[in-house]
């Protein structure tokens, strides 16, 4: 790669970081092109050049932060001898540095075109859904048969929604519910509500 690619790269990879931390910060509608311009230190045609629009930047944060999540999870080791924590374990993994806010993406949808509503839904399938699915089928025989393995997907998922916010102020109503209710204490209600009866441990 030669001087001038190194150059591209490095710029696009700086729109696109600059970008994530506002979308993830403000949302995608109060973010303009002209703020991440601004932040980026990029002209805004340049930016364009890039990402042909605002949508197409957002579905590349959304893309890329989806990407590391799967990396995380699908590199997390687990064992089915040890359900809780590997539960605790994959929990702290995704949230302590964390680069989406879960619940301001879930907002955000409704601000896009059904085409992008869509690839977010891909991102996330590929990116969370498919590699949870993956994690808790290890521990399919700890689960309540009721349940299905997605379905304790989608309900580690809503636990963990609250603390996948990052760039947190410490003075918001976010930092107030964690000091009530902590991730491990929620983790643990989590994995008390999925598992069988007769097999819950503590590990």
């Amino acid at each position: 790669m030669n001087q001038r690619e190194q150059q591209k790269k490095a710029t696009m990879q700086r729109i696109l970081t600059t970008a994530q931390i506002l979308f993830m910060t403000h949302g995608y509608a109060a973010v303009t092109t002209r703020m991440i311009a601004d932040a980026a230190d990029v002209q805004q045609p340049l930016l364009y050049h890039y990402f042909k629009t605002k949508e197409a930047l957002y579905l590349a944060v959304v893309m890329h932060v989806s990407e590391a999540m799967a990396a995380k999870i699908v590199h997390e080791q687990t064992d089915s001898q040890h359900f809780v924590a590997n539960v605790n374990r994959l929990g702290h993994l995704l949230t302590d540095d964390n680069d989406m806010n879960l619940q301001l993406v879930l907002h955000d949808i409704g601000n896009l075109n059904e085409a992008a509503r869509f690839k977010v839904f891909q991102a996330w399938q590929k990116g969370l859904l498919n590699p949870l699915d993956s994690f808790f089928t290890v521990f399919k025989q700890r689960l309540a048969p009721d349940y299905q393995i997605r379905e304790v997907t989608l309900y580690f998922l809503t636990v963990l929604s609250v603390y996948l916010q990052p760039n947190e102020r410490p003075t918001s109503n976010r930092i107030t519910f964690k000091r009530q209710l902590s991730l491990d204490r929620a983790l643990q209600m989590f994995c008390t509500g999925v598992q069988q009866k007769g097999t819950i441990q503590q590990d």
